[in-house]
């Protein structure tokens, strides 16, 4: 018999959705959620019907649920790609229990286990399979083939995203980058290519050839303020200057630019001329000859001194110069 649940008093556990492609809570509001489900007792973690019980039994809303089986899953499930052997999985429930027992995986243990726990809850999820872009010297060209897995669930009738995989290995301080947690379809698509367009969440989908087009953009592109109408071409063609022109409605902000030669990591800082106009910021950089990869870098503009200035990638751009 498994063991008896704890019955539940937490208010927050009724957390509302919200309207369709935007995040229905702040942060702070899943701290009491978050807190259950990272102190679960492994007497619950023996199979997936216990596990699904406990985390989603105190849950008033489908959001609560969601949320409960995420942050277990972060907490305690690490991404490792030694695990990966490349073979077909059979079932993808003894693939979920396969994770649960080790707790190492790939993203498509991570899609997989947030299926089947949250099913059990009586939630409508998929996983999705589909292309990422998830390394600088992809920008600008076509990606593939299919390599990565993610989510889509349902809550209060309509359809988010989420990747627990990036979440967890783009965390920082111990704490899952929540950005990846019911993420805006436009802003989704900018690394997540599914194979089944319908995934994307969007009125007008996004083309495979387009999306082969995009620059690499890291989740501090948006994080930072600016607009969802990202640039759509990676791949730039120079004669010497490079022009990039990014639109941030919600704050000032400063750049920093560098590059690095194919099969280099060695990065190099460059020297970026600024043009502002309104939120609108025209960036300047003379490239080397040849074929590198240009980093865009930025942070918040403070009214302040600061001795030490912090930036966070927000994109990467192939130049092809000469």
């Amino acid at each position: 018999m498994p063991p008896a649940v704890p019955t539940p008093t937490a208010d927050v556990w009724a957390l509302p959705a919200g309207n369709a492609g935007t995040k229905p809570a702040p942060e702070s509001d899943y701290s009491v959620i978050d807190n259950y489900a990272r102190n679960t007792p492994e007497q619950f973690t023996k199979d997936l019907n216990t596990l699904s019980v406990y985390l989603t039994s105190p849950a008033r809303s489908d959001l609560a649920k969601a949320r409960s089986v995420y942050a277990w899953i972060l907490s305690h499930v690490r991404y490792d790609d030694a695990v990966y052997s490349g073979r077909r999985y059979h079932s993808e429930e003894t693939y979920a229990n396969g994770v649960l027992r080790s707790r190492r995986t790939v993203c498509t243990g991570f899609a997989l286990l947030y299926k089947h726990l949250l099913r059990r809850a009586g939630v409508e999820v998929v996983s999705v399979k589909g292309y990422a872009r998830s390394d600088d010297a992809q920008a600008g060209v076509p990606v593939g083939p299919i390599d990565h897995e993610w989510n889509a669930v349902k809550l209060d009738g309509d359809w988010y995203l989420l990747d627990l995989a990036w979440a967890g290995t783009t965390m920082k301080n111990g704490k899952p980058n929540d950005f990846y947690f019911l993420t805006e379809p436009q802003r989704f698509v900018a690394a997540h290519f599914p194979a089944d367009p319908r995934w994307q969440l969007l009125g007008s989908p996004v083309s495979k050839a387009e999306f082969d087009r995009y620059p690499k953009l890291y989740d501090a592109y948006f994080r930072l303020g600016f607009d969802d109408d990202f640039p759509k071409e990676g791949l730039i063609r120079s004669a010497e200057t490079v022009s990039l022109t990014l639109t941030n409605p919600e704050q000032p902000v400063e750049f920093m630019c560098s590059y690095s030669r194919p099969g280099n990591g060695t990065a190099h800082n460059l020297p970026v001329s600024i043009r502002r106009s309104g939120n609108a910021y025209t960036l300047q950089v003379k490239m080397p000859a040849g074929k590198s990869t240009l980093y865009v870098f930025a942070k918040p503009k403070k009214a302040s001194f600061e001795r030490v200035k912090s930036y966070e990638g927000i994109a990467s751009f192939t130049v092809l110069n000469g």
